[in-house]
């Protein structure tokens, strides 16, 4: 622990696992971002992993938003330039035993700058729901969110969500939940 870190500013939990971010940590560059997770032995909590991105960076907000399932951690870092300014990323990781490793860094298929995609994320089974309130299909800050699939150790996009009656600054994506066969987007504004 740090000042300044943002711990807690993102947390998930699932079944004997939690997962918390502090998108402020500096071990990557200043505001690279970081995320640790925690396991239940009883009644005690023991931090198990400290996850980094592979590619951290300054100013990437890696845990700005975290989500946790089974044996699988989504960690967004929406500030991640690897499409353009801003345009964003999220990491998943994998446990095995009491290990955790990065398996794949997950981006839009139509990254643009500013999209600060990675904002919200959640993480079910073999699917994940990256949102992305910024992207501008429906119209200036509309908003989208983006569904992934998991093949063996490999991510693919499968679909991009937006609203039916898209507008813009709806900031559709803002907030993402995704369970079985159902995902929800939130469009705040």
């Amino acid at each position: 622990a740090a000042a300044s870190d943002y711990f807690g500013n993102s947390v998930s939990i699932s079944g004997d696992y939690a997962l918390v971010g502090a998108y402020y940590n500096d071990d990557g560059g200043r505001e690279s971002g970081s995320a640790y997770t925690f396991v239940r032995s009883g009644t005690s909590w023991s931090q198990q992993a400290k996850l980094v991105a592979s590619d951290a960076d300054g100013a990437d907000y890696f845990g700005s938003s975290v989500s946790i399932s089974g044996d699988y951690a989504l960690v967004g870092a929406y500030r991640n330039d690897d499409g353009g300014s801003n345009s964003g990323s999220a990491y998943i990781f994998v446990r095995s035993g009491t290990s955790w490793s990065q398996q794949a860094k997950l981006v839009a298929g139509d990254a643009a700058a500013y999209d600060y995609f990675g904002n919200s994320v959640s993480i079910s089974g073999d699917y994940a729901l990256v949102g992305a309130y910024y992207d501008d299909d429906g119209g200036s800050q509309s908003g989208s969110a983006y569904t992934f699939v998991r093949d063996g150790t490999s991510w693919s996009q499968q679909a991009k969500l937006v609203a039916g009656d898209a507008a813009a600054s709806d900031y559709f994506g803002n907030s993402v939940s995704i369970s079985g066969d159902y995902a929800l987007v939130g469009a705040y504004y």
